[in-house]
This record gives C-alpha cells, structure tokens and sequence, in this order.
C-alpha cells in the first residue's frame, strides 16, 4: 500500500520577487506577465509521485507575501512548515542582500528544516555576479537554482530536490 507524505513548504522573499509565477508554473504550468502582490498568503496543493516507489508526497506549498506589512502574518503561517525556498531576483542586487535576513527569520521560526535558495528570472539579463552567488551558497551551505518561471527552466527541479531533502528528514 503506497504511503503519503504530508509536507508544508514556505516560500519566501521580496515582493516581485517571482514566488507566486514560481508556484504557478511549477503547480499549473502557466505564467503571467502581469504582477499580482500576494495579499498575505496563498497556498496551492501539489501532488508528486516518488520516483522509484509507489508513494506520494502531497506538498502544501504556501505564498508568504514579501511586504515587509506581513512580517507578523508571514510568522504565522510559518508555524508547522517542513521546508523553505528563498526566493530572490537575479536581477534585483536588493533582493539578494535581503536573503540573510529571510533565512534569519526562516530559521527563527522553524530551525533546522531545508531550505533551497532560488534565484528567479533567469530569462532576464542578470545583475547579480555568480561569483556573489557560489561565494553565499557555499557559506550558508544551500542548495541552489536558477529559474525562469517564463521558460519554465528548473522549476520542476527545485520542487524535486526539496521534496528528495524534505524525505530524507523522515524517519
């Protein structure tokens, strides 16, 4: 009899980042061009089959709204989460500084539970230089991916390694 694993992920960064066209592309496969803020938060239900088993893994991804006005919601709904993607812009130098302070508050509110740091917006020419990126991932221990949610280009990949790093977590 197949198992299902139940697991929360936050995702969390700036507002504009890319987290919701992230979750839409990855859940539904549609992207938008047009910018929506997240009004506090939202969350989409993604059912994945565990490669190599027939086992499940139901992620309930939820959207934390980056507006620094949510911080005391976005502390809420962080409560009981297994798992984090911090999201920022390549193409936005102030989303990149703000990570340290997304993974502080990550931590502060769910220590010791995966987080992958993602870099949206691939498609576009890109601000930040790799070296700052390799440089932070390396010291903070991170996996990370570039993404487009545009093109779609290693969307499906961050949800597959979290749910491989979420799993490995389970007794």
């Amino acid at each position: 009899m197949p198992k299902i694993y139940t697991s929360k992920v936050c995702v969390v960064g700036d507002q504009g980042v890319g987290k919701t066209s992230l979750l839409l592309k990855y859940s539904k496969n549609t992207f938008f061009e047009n910018y929506k803020p997240t009004l506090g938060a939202d969350f989409i239900i993604k059912e994945e089959k565990i490669e190599g088993t027939d086992d499940f893994c139901h992620l309930y991804l939820w959207d934390l709204a980056g507006n620094k006005s949510f911080a005391i919601l976005r502390n809420y709904y962080m409560h009981g989460a297994n798992a984090a993607i911090v999201c920022f812009d390549l193409n936005n130098p102030e989303s990149f500084k703000n990570v340290s302070s997304w993974l502080k508050d990550v931590n502060k509110i769910r220590a010791n539970i995966p987080i992958i740091l993602v870099g949206t917006k691939n498609d576009l020419n890109q601000e930040i230089h790799d070296e700052n990126i390799e440089k932070y991932i390396k010291e903070k221990n991170l996996p990370f991916f570039k993404t487009s949610a545009k093109e779609g280009e290693n969307v499906r990949d961050v949800f597959m390694k979290m749910i491989d790093m979420i799993l490995s977590n389970v007794d």
